[in-house]
């Protein structure tokens, strides 16, 4: 069902407000369920100290989200976020399809004539259909499925072949992987034409379809999935206590999927999407990924557990577009307040993480600092993080505002009406710095153009659906100067 309000953002989320802001920190170590965390302690009391293992790493993590002290910029940093534990995963080997037919003899007639011949279709109508001979009389289910032994037959491009266990056909798809589905039904004849069924009541027809291979770290997706479905899906910031390449790669992929597309928010996709932030120690580590940002550290420096260092000392101060550039997180599990370490690294080495776009701990003329702050596709995270921010604030402002009164007429006086939510988001948005002001008059850089009922389509009448409001903004702080570009649809 297509949802009433519909925002279209360049980099469009689900972000929330800092005392809402959740960050979801995955532990592989067990199953743990979800709980919220605001200090410590609490997470000590179910995970144990961080010196002990196999929790220690989901401890420390937690422990350096809290211990980010104060900055200049904010008066607090990180005051909750949740915890949830899934088992260790393991790679699972591809499976092929199967179908079961069950020949029960209690459905027989009393017997079958030898020399008879015995058509099973398979799926239903207009289904591969399975051939064979009764060179003697058949009185028993076993005896049926007898004569199915090493028949064939091909659904979706895929062979299937049989084997025979007591009164139970299983066919078994030749290639491994996801095959078409065949329909859970089977008839059987005795005759060519189809024509004169066997049994009164058909036998029983199982399917299982194939799976392809998938890794230990594709098995954590899955896990994260159903976990979004059946549990939680309240949350926006995403790190796990995996630092191999395997699953950073398919965390950022994962992230990057979550974001919806046009026609899927017109059809009723909510928008939960997602932002994931890793850590690595491989210097070459790559991956074109929107919604995804690495911090690199050493191997020996990777227990100071950076993505959390980097995501506790700046995440915090979003929606105001705060740059991630030029921050010093802190290592949290230290007994003295101190930057993380900054990592050994060649000024090749360093132009490498920089093309890769992977952030690290730098030092320039005895300063130290984080630098560049952007994504793994090059963009900066603020300008995903500030797009964000317009794209919930504008669907909260236009839901209020047609909840909140009893009627808005279809006319231009209606239009007008809705745009100005559309203003007034894009107006905060130039308060909290998100977008640009001009130099001169103090304005927000933005442009609205709100339709005329003359340009709607008698389609859009009949099912009262507005025609798009477009805006374009100028967002402060991309060095480039990179525009948003916004639409938006309600109907009532």
């Amino acid at each position: 069902m297509a949802k009433d309000v519909i925002v279209v953002v360049q980099r469009d989320a689900l972000p929330s407000t800092k005392e809402s802001l959740d960050i979801l920190l995955v532990s592989t170590t067990g199953a743990y369920p979800v709980k919220t965390y605001r200090d410590v302690a609490s997470v000590e009391a179910v995970f144990g100290p961080a010196g002990e293992s196999p929790n220690s790493k989901v401890v420390r993590k937690a422990t350096t989200l809290l211990n980010q002290g104060k900055t200049t910029l904010a008066d607090t940093l990180v005051n909750k976020f949740k915890i949830v534990g899934f088992e260790p995963t393991s790679a699972t080997p591809a499976t092929a399809a199967e179908l079961t037919v069950s020949f029960v003899s209690g459905n027989l007639p009393e017997h079958i004539e030898g020399n008879s011949t015995v058509c099973l279709r398979i799926g239903g109508d207009d289904k591969a259909v399975v051939s064979v001979t009764a060179a003697e009389e058949i009185s028993t289910g076993a005896a049926l499925a007898a004569l199915f032994r090493g028949s064939e037959f091909t659904k979706g491009g895929k062979t299937y072949a049989a084997t025979v266990k007591g009164s139970v056909v299983t066919y078994t798809a030749s290639e491994k992987g996801e095959a078409d589905t065949i329909p859970r039904k089977a008839d059987i004849f005795l005759d060519a034409e189809l024509t004169n069924p066997l049994f009164a009541d058909n036998p029983a027809v199982e399917f299982t379809n194939g799976s392809d291979e998938t890794s230990a770290a594709g098995n954590l997706i899955k896990a994260i999935k159903q976990f979004q479905t059946d549990v939680d899906n309240d949350w926006y910031y995403l790190m796990v206590d995996k630092d191999e390449d395997e699953y950073i790669q398919a965390l950022a992929k994962f992230a990057e999927a979550s974001e919806p597309t046009e026609a899927e928010l017109g059809a009723g996709v909510e928008d939960h999407r997602k932002f994931y932030m890793g850590q690595t120690s491989n210097k070459d580590f790559a991956c074109d990924a929107a919604r995804a940002a690495v911090i690199y550290t050493d191997e020996e420096f990777l227990r100071e557990e950076p993505d959390a260092s980097y995501t506790g000392n700046v995440a915090p101060f979003y929606p105001t577009s705060v740059t991630w550039k030029f921050k010093r997180p802190q290592n949290g599990n230290a007994e003295i307040a101190s930057v993380i370490s900054l990592p050994q690294l060649t000024d090749g080495e360093r132009d490498a993480l920089l093309e890769n776009h992977v952030n690290f701990l730098t030092e320039e003329y005895k300063r130290q600092y984080v630098k560049d702050g952007t994504c793994l596709n090059g963009e900066f995270i603020d300008v995903v993080l500030g797009g964000d921010w317009i794209a919930k604030r504008m669907r909260d402002l236009l839901y209020n505002l047609l909840l909140e009164n009893a009627n808005i007429n279809y006319d231009d006086a209606g239009f007008g009406f809705i745009a100005t939510a559309v203003m007034q988001a894009l107006s905060e948005a130039v308060d909290h710095n998100i977008i640009a002001r001009d130099a001169e008059s103090k304005a927000g850089v933005f442009t609205v153009v709100i339709p005329k009922y003359a340009d709607s389509t008698e389609d859009q009448r009949r099912n009262r659906i507005m025609p798009d409001i477009t805006w374009e903004a100028l967002l402060s702080g991309a060095i480039h100067n990179v525009k948003v570009k916004g639409a938006l649809r309600a109907s009532l």
